[in-house]
């Protein structure tokens, strides 16, 4: 039953005795009552064919309970509704704020008790049903009709970035189906999800061409909002495009600009489970770790050898840079970059205050390079290579130095990104070590996945 029933309701079993002498039920508090009691009434010698209720609270929760006797209560979050009979003084039903209820088909004889959450308040209600309806989430399909909406809710929002604006997000649009949603509340926008639909595996992703790609959520946002944000988005997608499954990766908490976990609760509580783990290494700017002596001693052979820092061209030293870089890739993995040259410098174009390639040159041979993506609070190494002669000569290590101590020392975080292959099950030992040199510690990327 209370699968069935809308967002928040639940059945509340209350403890039982029974012997010889009768039944007895009671509540101890939070034990029972999911909240404080603030207010308790109760309803009683109802004519036959009347009705209570016919209207949800703003802010009151309630617990509804037939001492004696039975009624059928009534519940709708605006996009689910349930009738339950109430006839057993050992349950009660929780009726979250918000949600619209009203009790009928009373017997005769019914005394309902009922304990709320916040004294009364004839302000508190709304009466009107298609002002309720009104008032509830709405979800719409994003197109690119409302890309200066959506580019703006991202720069607003208290976890959004860069890549998750439309300029990043559709530079592979030809790859990917888009089934980004965007939620209304009132008239106002206050989440979005960036997402992409696999038909025939019947599976949203959030979002597959991303590192990562969770919601995105006003700074007003709260837990409450966002179980109803991830409520609506499962309805919108089991109805709109028959899907059975929704891999979510989060954004990691050093994005946000305040506190934005809100969405592992509601994973938690939509009963997802972590398909991947991804071990990224991080230093925090404000409380740094030392250097090893390894990476020191890397920073001295580089300066010796005569190898320079510099800001790279997007031209000669990207293309020199990622050969190198495809180089390792092949050689170890088979395979190329994610991005191609073409794609980068397509990317730097449109976000070139964010995305910076920066080099370790010997004369003019690109020796080492780092391709930044710089978030505002986060700087991110998106690919780091270097050449065998970089190697031996501790390129890298006076690259990054120079990029942590000078150029983004006015950073909050410093993401060298993930260690970890096969969804987190292969940990690359060496590579992490060398991250670690820095004095960078370690924080997740994760996946989830929601089977509905």
């Amino acid at each position: 039953m209370e699968k069935q029933l809308p967002r928040g309701c639940k059945i509340i079993e209350f403890p039982l005795a029974v012997d010889d002498r009768g039944a007895l039920s009671f509540a101890e508090g939070a034990r029972h009552i999911p909240f404080q009691i603030e207010r308790v009434f109760w309803i009683y010698d109802v004519p036959e064919g009347k009705t209570r209720g016919g209207h949800s609270h703003c802010e009151t929760a309630e617990v509804v309970i037939p001492l004696n006797g039975s009624f059928t209560i009534t519940v709708d979050d605006g996009r689910h509704s349930a009738e339950v009979r109430m006839e057993s003084s050992g349950k009660g039903i929780l009726i979250p704020q918000g949600v619209w209820c009203h009790l009928h088909d009373f017997a005769p004889g019914t005394i309902c008790l009922v304990f709320a959450s916040h004294p009364y308040d004839a302000s508190g209600y709304i009466n009107d049903y298609s002002e309720y309806l009104n008032e509830q989430l709405s979800v719409v399909r994003y197109d690119p009709s409302r890309q200066t909406e959506w580019d703006s809710f991202v720069r607003s929002s208290k976890n959004g970035t860069f890549l998750l604006e439309r300029g990043y997000m559709d530079y592979h649009a030809a790859r990917f189906t888009d089934c980004s949603l965007m939620f209304y509340k009132k008239g106002n926008l206050i989440a979005m999800l960036p997402a992409n639909w696999k038909e025939e595996e019947g599976t949203v992703q959030s979002h597959g061409g991303l590192t990562y790609g969770g919601l995105i959520v006003s700074p007003s946002m709260v837990a409450i909002n966002v179980l109803e944000v991830f409520s609506c988005a499962i309805d919108w997608m089991k109805r709109e495009l028959g899907a059975h499954r929704w891999f979510y990766k989060p954004i990691p908490y050093i994005y946000s600009s305040i506190p934005a976990e809100e969405d592992l609760y509601a994973l938690f509580r939509s009963g997802a489970v972590l398909k991947e783990r991804g071990i990224s290494s991080v230093i925090d700017c404000s409380n740094r770790l030392p250097m090893r002596q390894s990476r020191k001693s890397g920073c001295v052979k580089a300066t010796k050898s005569g190898l320079r820092i510099e800001q790279g061209n997007m031209t000669s030293h990207l293309e020199a840079f990622w050969n190198i870089l495809a180089g390792i890739l092949n050689e170890k993995h088979g395979k190329n970059p994610v991005h191609t040259v073409s794609e980068l410098q397509l990317l730097h174009s449109r976000f070139p205050e964010n995305i910076k390639l920066f080099v370790a040159l010997k004369e003019e041979s690109v020796e080492a390079g780092a391709l930044i993506y710089d978030t505002g609070k986060v700087v991110h190494t998106q690919y780091l290579a270097s050449s065998e002669y970089g190697k031996r000569n501790g390129a890298l290590d006076l690259l990054l130095r120079n990029l942590i101590d000078d150029v983004y020392s006015d950073r909050t975080y410093f993401d060298f990104g993930v260690s970890t292959e096969d969804g987190g099950a292969f940990l690359n030992e060496g590579l992490i070590f060398q991250k670690e040199g820095f004095g960078a510690r370690s924080i997740v990327y994760d996946t989830y996945e929601m089977l509905f």
